[in-house]
């Protein structure tokens, strides 16, 4: 590929008021665009019908509830055109058009109601695709893809250990998908059997695959990922043929140009033009994350444009054509934004400004295109970037401090000395990360991870960010604040803290080659994890796909003339739940600050006792979150009807029924922690509870595991287990703060030492038992009353697991319980 001409600004869409975080070209050939938003809306756009030379909207939709809209598409089916939008929540809403392939009207008027509401997936839906016989493709969040065929599921994909970031169709019954467990498959599948099979899987990335493109010779496809890396493989080889190198951070999206070579965009604040083997040419923005780009047909023939989508809510067009670019007082404004957007030192690296050279070095010529210098000019430092097409430097901006040096970070009313903007990735908003350098890394990300229902995978992850972020400064004594980039596959950290001599910044172990190196002051001292204090909880939820599930549910049971179908007063209860779970997160921050509740949690909890066992998941998943919010339900002595609801006490083997209602009804018992009226009623029932937890077998629980032990200790993810032990952890923060019965401290010290001695390499399960352990050895109101043996015993079983397992907050923690006095 060729490009006699460069690229330069044509012209800039203005639409979305938020991250635009998705661009899509439905069709080759066909001038359309279409474009998801955070803001909650999906646009069409398209050539104006008056000739002009700005695009505009010819049609705008917003998702249900005005969820984050994560990915577009269209597809035709049965005759007539869709409009396609993945949301935040899993939901893939569809919505009719007049065509796919030619324009419709322009409106400006958000159309409502989708003709479609498909609701399978269980997490954030990503990415789509679609084919030309009219095949769908989403992927998700919950690690899953869906093959849907005129709007029904026919194929569900298994086999990636975490989200799935990118999915492209093969023909008609080939699919390749892209994950951040950092590897590539090309599945077969069959429409008929709903089966797929793994033909090949794919490596060369070390960080999450972010973005497929197919080669347009039919030969391959190219992927790209967080380690800056644009990797380009044949069918039949695991490995790359070839990989292609020049962005300094993050690569969110690849397209691929019809005559060859691709197009990308990422983090760096950069849309980079390749030939099949080189860089041909960077084209800087003035925002900072570039999320998407696309190769789009144009209308004149005159070859196609390249557009890109940032966090700034624009969509820019940049085309070849003289007579297509924007006038030339709108490329000097453009221009100049890039001269003026502000680098802080991280994103180029640490520079000592008596080594840099003067202005006269922009006489040399550059290396390679894309090369970035840093020039003295007086008393501030540019940089600037090479172009080999135009044969000069450009000012791509100046360099200063990292952002919100010399100041505290106020979050929720209290200070930090940092606060962390995570851009989780499509379709959610940033979520803040407060952490002082007085705590520990590892309870901040435990905190961080459960109160966003973030995978527990993470916590090392979150660990080394913050430790490695804070610039090696000395934990409990030094303060410093950097730049720093996502870990979660589509994430991006810009924290501020207060200098300090202690260093000056620490590497990015997930950004590749846009980390820089320093000498950050060793830490003399490691902070213990125990006691731990804060509860945790399981607090997420889809409250549409609740309700709609409920409705559903509640159909099949009129039909049948069940006499557990809905009455008026449920009906009008559950409104008044889902209304409240409904509200951002922030309202419900003091639960026990709350007035008069306008529901009834007993008449839920009832309802739920009413409906068949195979029903009840949906309302169980509302009380589950209203547990952690509601001092009515709190006051409730409802641990015993918990268990009854879930057929706890059942001989007979478990189904897919009971376990699911298992989980949510540990969930549920591990969010009463989190009011006081809740937290009386566990210390009250804590021989109640224990005692049906122990008198489980453990290797009977699977997934209710986790919330199991997080009882005991509180805090921790993986269904059942997950709230398992969570109610562990949870019962030793009791014991920690004087509130856990000291005749019920041998019972719980006893659950902990039957699952440190049950469980055999589940990381977090060892992890959250072992606080737990620790936080029952530290706490005076009961450590006393404990036996020394069993103490002993436990102690040995945590250690003994740490080695095997073998990370290192596990070895950590058992360093410290070592420690500790029995």
């Amino acid at each position: 590929m060729s490009h006699p001409i460069p690229y330069d600004l044509a012209f800039t869409l203005h639409a979305h008021s938020s991250d635009v975080r998705n661009l899509c070209v439905p069709s080759p050939g066909v001038p359309l665009l279409l474009s998801g938003s955070r803001d909650g809306s999906a646009c069409v756009w398209g050539p104006p019908s008056n000739g002009g030379r700005e695009w505009d909207v010819k049609l705008r939709v917003e998702g249900p509830e005005k969820r984050f809209i994560s990915c577009t598409g269209m597809v035709r089916s049965n005759g007539e055109a869709f409009l396609l939008a993945g949301s935040s929540n899993g939901v893939l809403s569809t919505y009719a058009l007049p065509s796919a392939t030619s324009l419709p009207p322009a409106s400006d008027a958000p159309l409502q109601e989708p003709y479609h509401t498909l609701i399978e997936h269980k997490q954030n839906l990503c990415c789509m695709d679609t084919s030309k016989g009219g095949l769908v493709a989403s992927g998700s969040w919950d690690k899953t893809a869906i093959i849907w065929k005129d709007f029904k599921k026919t194929v569900r994909i298994e086999g990636h250990e975490q989200a799935i970031w990118a999915v492209r169709f093969v023909g008609e019954d080939r699919i390749l998908t892209a994950s951040a467990d950092m590897s590539i498959i090309l599945h077969s599948f069959d429409l008929g059997t709903g089966r797929s099979t793994v033909l090949q899987k794919y490596r060369g990335h070390t960080q999450p695959v972010r973005g497929l493109a197919l080669r347009p010779d039919g030969k391959g496809f190219w992927s790209c990922g967080n380690d800056s890396l644009i990797n380009c493989y044949s069918w039949d080889k695991p490995e790359p043929i070839r990989t292609l190198e020049g962005h300094t951070s993050f690569v969110y999206a690849i397209a691929a140009f019809p005559g060859g070579g691709v197009l990308s965009s990422g983090e760096d604040k950069t849309l980079r033009v390749w030939s099949e083997t080189e860089l041909v040419q960077t084209i800087p923005h003035p925002s900072t994350s570039l999320w998407s780009c696309a190769v789009v047909p144009n209308p004149s023939g005159s070859g196609p444009y390249i557009a890109s989508s940032s966090n700034d809510g624009m969509i820019r067009f940049f085309t070849q054509d003289p007579a297509a670019m924007a006038p030339q007082a709108e490329r000097e404004n453009w221009e100049k934004e890039v001269r003026e957007r502000q680098l802080d030192k991280s994103q180029v690296g640490d520079v000592k400004h008596s080594d840099l050279p003067g202005m006269e070095a922009l006489g040399r010529e550059g290396k390679n295109e894309g090369q970035v210098m840093m020039i003295k000019n007086n008393d501030k430092v540019e940089a600037y970037q090479w172009s080999s097409a135009n044969r000069t430097w450009q000012q791509i901006g100046q360099v200063v401090d990292a952002i919100g040096s010399g100041r505290k970070q106020l979050y929720e009313g209290q200070e930090y000395d940092y606060v962390f903007d995570v851009d989780v990735s499509e379709g959610m908003p940033p979520l803040k990360l407060p952490y002082n350098i007085s705590e520990n890394p590892w309870m901040a990300a435990q905190r961080f991870l459960n109160k966003y229902d973030l995978p527990q995978s993470y916590t090392e992850q979150v660990v080394e960010f913050i430790q490695k972020n804070t610039g090696g400064v000395q934990l409990g004594q030094g303060e410093q604040n950097t730049y720093v980039d996502p870990f979660t596959g589509a994430s991006r950290y810009t924290g501020g803290g207060v200098p300090t001599s202690s260093g000056t910044g620490g590497s990015d172990p997930f950004t590749g080659g846009s980390a820089y190196s320093s000498n950050p002051t060793p830490i003399a001292s490691k902070p213990g994890v125990l006691p731990v204090k804060t509860f945790l909880n399981f607090t997420h939820v889809n409250v549409a796909a609740a309700k709609a599930k409920i409705t559903q549910l509640n159909e099949e049971l009129k039909s049948s003339s069940h006499q557990a179908a809905l009455a008026v007063g449920d009906e009008k209860n559950l409104g008044e739940i889902e209304a409240l779970l409904a509200l951002p997160a922030h309202v419900h921050q003091h639960p026990d600050k709350f007035g008069d509740e306008r529901y009834s949690p007993s008449d839920l909890l009832a309802l739920i006792e009413r409906w068949p066992s195979a029903q009840r998941f949906p309302l169980l998943d509302l009380l589950r979150c209203l547990a952690a919010i509601s001092p009515g339900l709190g006051t409730l002595p409802s641990p015993p009807r918990l268990f009854a609801v879930c057929d706890w006490d059942a001989s007979t083997p478990s189904d897919k029924t009971r376990d699911t209602n298992t989980i949510l009804v540990l969930r549920a018992l591990a969010n009463l922690f989190c009011t006081k009226q809740g937290r009386g009623t566990m210390e009250k029932q804590a021989g109640e509870v224990l005692g049906r937890l122990k008198a489980k077998e453990w290797a009977k629980l699977g997934k209710g595991k986790l919330p199991a032990s997080t009882i005991a200790l509180k805090s921790f993810n993986s269904p059942s287990v997950s709230g398992r032990l969570t109610c562990v952890v949870s019962y030793s923060i009791l014991a920690v703060n004087g509130e856990f019965p000291i005749e019920q401290a041998d019972s719980l010290l006893d659950y902990i030492l039957q699952i440190l001695s049950n469980e055999k390499d589940d990381s977090e399960i060892i992890y959250r038992a072992s606080v737990a352990l620790g936080n029952l050895i530290v706490a005076p109101s009961v450590s006393g009353g404990l036996q020394v043996g069993k103490i002993q015993r436990a102690k040995e079983a945590a250690v003994s697991l740490a080695r095997k397992v073998g990370e290192k907050r596990l070895t950590d923690l058992a360093e410290e319980l070592q420690s500790l006095a029995a």
